[in-house]
């Protein structure tokens, strides 16, 4: 499942990227010297073996070199965010209902680290 789940996600970025890309070289933004070093990074940072949990961590790191990515990166980082706050909220108000205090102060704080880490 995890597997899968790379993949889709990798197709996603892969696709979003080239998608940039090839407008970039469209419009005149991006010359084909910056189109390569894009690739290069891009193949160098996403190999085709990469985890989930490791694209999740490199993902929003892609545009701090290229900003242009950003066009790429933003959309599905935010995406990503919204689905893990949707999961989370949905546990803690099931843990709050229940009475489990503790519990739901645990899972509150370890999402706001992972959302940190996510930066």
């Amino acid at each position: 499942m995890d597997n899968t789940k790379a993949k889709a996600l990798l197709d996603k970025v892969q696709t979003s990227i080239v998608d940039v890309i090839t407008r970039g070289l469209e419009e005149g933004t991006i010359t084909e010297d910056r189109a390569k070093q894009i690739a290069q990074m891009v193949l160098e940072k996403l190999p085709e073996d990469i985890t989930y949990e490791e694209l999740i961590r490199v993902i929003p790191k892609l545009d701090d070199e290229f900003k242009e990515l950003s066009a790429a990166v933003v959309p599905i980082m935010l995406d990503y965010e919204a689905r893990i706050k949707k999961v989370v909220n949905q546990k803690l108000t099931i843990l709050l209902k229940q009475g489990k205090f503790d519990e739901a102060m645990k899972i509150s704080q370890k999402a706001l680290e992972f959302e940190k880490d996510l930066s």
